[in-house]
């Protein structure tokens, strides 16, 4: 195993995603659909409006009593939002109508209140020639039953709710949020909130991942930190309760006391898919299972753990929940030139900002060292540099992973 070439990035990513189940269908109220992805798509159950309804404060009348300056009408009721007129009107009549009110049998335009004068009691007459079918919004404008409305796989926002509680649905399909373990490995690490002492390190990547994990619909469990000594890691996971994915960090290389490979393949079932990858950073990343557990072991640096969290962890989850549907990279014009890249596929945290043409412009941090969680905090996305990518000058299109929504 350690005489192997290092496997591609995206041969790693497509064995996970293969991997890893796609979660059941879970019914949820609307309600509760925040986050949730689809397991089906959203159809409309009723027809939005339901009737033709007026867009302003006026008069509703039929075109065909004439819509010139001048005509008089005789108004013979009222409609509002809510309380409709339940007759009809006939040539020369009208009705006070306002703001979302149904028209009734008969009416077809809307004449706005600030274009009418009052003659006497009950009757008006136009000041401005008005136009047939004016400021009324036909049933169904928005959507009407059958129209589906929202995609399977989409992750739902406070909009996409709105739009379906709307549409009359009062529950959904949504997938099953994944339970994600988070583990931590390393004599050296003290929980975030600990003082830490000479050689030790805070648990930044466990707080990280929680945070990633959440904000990508999943259900994050904390396992804490365990230490580096052999098959700690098979004493937590008995511990552990039934889980869609243990991520770990730390103890993946091959150093005296880095036990994760070991306790992998000393474990009941355990297996390892493949471990280490040709990426930088983040190369010790491990895949495979331990008993009935899938397991990503991610490496113990904060920012290689990072990267790998979202070069890995957060399309996984993706994957399991059904949403084929965000797009993950983008183009961007080079602000300053970059060396030739060695075999290894290489991540560089950078800044972006979007032109008023619509461009991307994007900037290489000027420092790259992968213990540096700062440079990474800042960054919006990361510049993609394929294995042996050539000499990028100023202007060169690359590819850039930008970093999700709150991650």
């Amino acid at each position: 195993m350690l005489n192997k070439p290092l496997m591609p990035v995206a041969e790693a990513l497509a064995q996970i995603c293969e991997m890893l189940p796609l979660l059941p269908a879970e019914q949820c109220d609307v309600t509760e659909g925040l986050g949730r992805h689809l397991a089906q798509d959203v159809v409309a159950e009723i027809t939005h409006p339901a009737a033709h309804i007026s867009a302003m404060d006026g008069y509703a009348v039929a075109a065909s009593s004439g819509l010139n300056s001048g005509t008089i009408y005789n108004v013979i009721g009222e409609a509002a939002a809510g309380n409709p007129f339940s007759g009809r009107i006939g040539q020369g009549e009208a009705i006070r109508i306002f703001t979302g009110a149904y028209l009734c049998a008969g009416a077809d335009t809307i004449l706005i209140q600030e274009e009418i004068e009052t003659l006497s009691a009950g009757h008006i007459t136009i000041t401005k020639t008005a136009q047939a079918g004016q400021f009324v919004r036909p049933e169904g404008l928005d959507f009407t039953a059958g129209n589906c409305l929202l995609p399977a796989g989409k992750c739902l926002t406070a909009r996409d709710i709105t739009l379906a509680a709307l549409a009359g649905c009062k529950t959904i399909q949504v997938r099953r949020r994944p339970q994600i373990g988070i583990l931590s490995s390393g004599d050296e690490l003290v929980s975030p909130g600990e003082r830490p002492q000479i050689g030790q390190l805070i648990n930044s990547n466990s707080l990280f991942l929680h945070q990633l994990v959440t904000l990508s619909g999943g259900t994050a469990v904390d396992f804490g930190i365990i230490r580096d000594k052999k098959g700690a890691l098979i004493k937590a996971v008995e511990a552990a309760g039934p889980l869609d994915l243990l991520v770990t960090t730390g103890g993946a290389s091959v150093g005296d006391h880095d036990h994760i490979v070991s306790d992998i393949m000393a474990a009941d079932g355990g297996q390892i898919a493949f471990w280490k990858i040709a990426m930088r950073p983040g190369k010790p990343l491990i895949f495979g299972k331990i008993g009935n557990t899938a397991l990503l072991g991610l490496p113990g640096n904060p920012v290689s753990a990072g990267v790998c969290g979202l070069v890995f962890l957060y399309p996984a989850l993706q994957s399991m929940l059904g949403d084929q549907l965000t797009p993950r990279h983008a183009n961007a014009v080079l602000a300053t030139p970059l060396p030739a890249n060695d075999r290894r596929q290489d991540y560089l945290r950078a800044y972006f900002v979007t032109q008023d043409d619509g461009s991307i412009v994007v900037t290489p941090a000027p420092q790259q060292d992968s213990s540096m969680l700062r440079t990474f905090a800042k960054a919006d996305c990361l510049i993609v540099r394929p294995p042996y990518a050539p000499e990028a000058s100023d202007g060169t299109i690359v590819p850039i992973l930008p970093f999700p929504p709150g991650i």
